[in-house]
């Protein structure tokens, strides 16, 4: 019986954190103009020179201003960016994003499946 306990708590935290790294996304290391992510509509990462970050959706360009547009609540927010306080602008990688979203989880999984088969296997005297 302590076994399975343990195994449900071993599950449980694993769990935990399938669920914490689904969500991650990461950016590029080389920056974009403001110019490239207009084209590229893709998510971005901006950084000002006091060092905050902001996540938006897509940068969009209306009558020769530059706005981060995020969508809450399927409703688009449009933040004014001003150049001189910008100091990076990151790119989201969508196929590293990708690859790291589905791997860890899938070698989270490959490694519960092991202990539990060996834990299981250990008990009964076969290893």
């Amino acid at each position: 019986m302590k076994i399975i306990k343990k195994q449900f708590k071993l599950i449980a935290l694993i769990l935990c954190m399938l669920i914490l790294f689904q969500g991650c996304t990461v950016y590029k290391s080389v920056p974009i103009s403001l110019e490239q992510a207009v084209k590229n509509e893709s998510k971005v990462r901006v950084k000002t020179k006091s060092n905050e970050k902001f996540k938006f959706n897509r940068i969009g360009e209306e009558d020769g201003n530059f706005y981060g547009v995020k969508k809450t609540n399927n409703v688009e927010v449009k933040t004014l960016l001003d150049e001189e306080y910008i100091n990076t602008i990151n790119e989201k990688d969508k196929t590293l994003s990708t690859v790291l979203s589905i791997g860890i989880p899938l070698v989270i999984i490959g490694v519960l499946g092991a202990i539990v088969i060996d834990t299981s296997l250990g008990s009964y005297g076969f290893l």
